[in-house]
């Protein structure tokens, strides 16, 4: 048994409404919800559902463990089989994380009757199930906002539970596929970003006035502010497939990995050198602008008038040699700046490759999903 002391607690009580919609209303501002119930609703326009699908669809992590009625360990004639089998299949539809962004993890649970419902900020527990039927009934039930509990709920009670429950999928890894859809609507952005801040369009005489993307050697927008923009941009998916690594720790103790398994050690072994020659290439390219975003052609013309013309520039010849130290330091800054468009160009290079990995990869693990065979025991065909 876990057990806990919690302070500041609400309780509610309440019969045809929701009672705890106040959690409900938080979702838009989570990064995790919690469902534990026994039930879900069968109905394909469940309202509670379509709340957790929204929020799911917009980035939020969610993990549902639900129990299913009907389902039992063995059945005694072919009419409770097959009542068992449409509810599992009604439950594999409402439930399947492709409609939830993959940002879904539901786990069955077939000895569960507990039932709460939590983000990262607020949590209920009590007698509602997470179904809209629930709302007819009289239930009653403890809000909290307790950090400390909600802490403990999400880290060690919602981890022991799906521990010993059975997954959506045999091997979980429908995270890894949401960071990866994630990520590849997102290095396209950060390739168009770093290509409109290092080249313009341009038409004229030599190209036909056909317009074309040239190179800009003068105010390119590869500032210190922009770089660095760029580089944290990416550091939110370091761990993008971590969950891979830990479905293949799992297995780590058998003589020989399962297929699947073997293959997915793969798909992320090859992420890990990918990505991290991505980052060189990023960081390479931080090292070898830096001096190009910091370059400030005024201060290097103040530079040059003080150290190069200090004796010729006085009142009278002050513009001249002011004009002149300008157009030197303007010379410079394209100097500096064209020697860097290599290493533009390979940023941008790594940036495709990178795509189209992500792009590989995302097909490759969605074939790899198999529903866990341990979901429908009813050998009803």
């Amino acid at each position: 048994m876990m057990t806990m002391e919690i302070h500041d607690n609400l309780a509610v009580f309440g019969e045809n409404e929701c009672i705890y919609q106040c959690v409900l209303d938080d979702f838009k501002n989570a990064k995790f919800i919690g469902i534990i119930t026994f039930n879900i609703s069968p109905s394909t326009n469940s309202q509670l559902l379509k709340s957790l699908q929204e929020a799911c669809l917009k980035g939020t992590d969610a993990v549902v463990i639900t129990n299913i009625p009907k389902r039992f360990p063995s059945y005694y004639g072919h009419q409770y089989a097959l009542a068992a089998r449409n509810m599992i299949d009604s439950y594999m539809r409402q439930l399947n994380p492709q409609n939830y962004g993959m940002r879904l993890s539901p786990y069955f649970s077939f000895h569960n009757h507990a039932k709460i419902v939590m983000t990262d900020n607020i949590v209920y527990w009590g007698s509602s199930n997470y179904s809209d039927e629930s709302s007819r009934n009289f239930e009653c039930g403890t809000i909290s906002t307790n950090k400390e509990l909600i802490g403990f709920l999400k880290d060690s009670l919602f981890p022991e539970v799906q521990s010993k429950s059975v997954p959506y999928f045999k091997y979980n890894f429908a995270m890894a596929i949401a960071n990866i859809e994630a990520l590849i609507p997102a290095c396209k952005i950060a390739r168009e970003e770093l290509h409109d801040a290092a080249f313009m369009p341009w038409s004229d005489y030599d190209t036909n006035f056909e317009e074309k993307w040239i190179y800009r050697t003068t105010e390119s927008g590869l500032t210190l502010e922009f770089l660095r923009g760029f580089t944290e941009y990416f550091s939110a998916f370091d761990d993008a497939l971590n969950v891979i690594d830990d479905i293949v720790d799992e297995y780590s103790d058998l003589d020989e990995l399962p297929e699947k398994v073997e293959i997915l050690r793969g798909l992320y072994e090859d992420y890990m050198r990918s990505y991290d020659s991505f980052h060189e290439s990023i960081s390479l390219l931080f090292e070898d602008l830096e001096e190009v975003a910091r370059y400030d052609t005024s201060d290097e013309a103040c530079g040059i008038i003080a150290n190069d013309y200090g004796m010729e520039a006085f009142d009278e010849n002050f513009d001249y040699y002011a004009e002149k130290a300008m157009t030197e330091a303007a010379n410079k800054y394209e100097e500096i700046i064209i020697g860097s468009e290599q290493t533009v160009r390979d940023a941008l290079d790594s940036l495709d490759s990178m795509i189209e990995y992500f792009e590989q990869l995302n097909i490759n693990l969605h074939q790899l999903l198999e529903v866990s065979p341990e979901i429908d025991n009813t050998s009803v065909n």
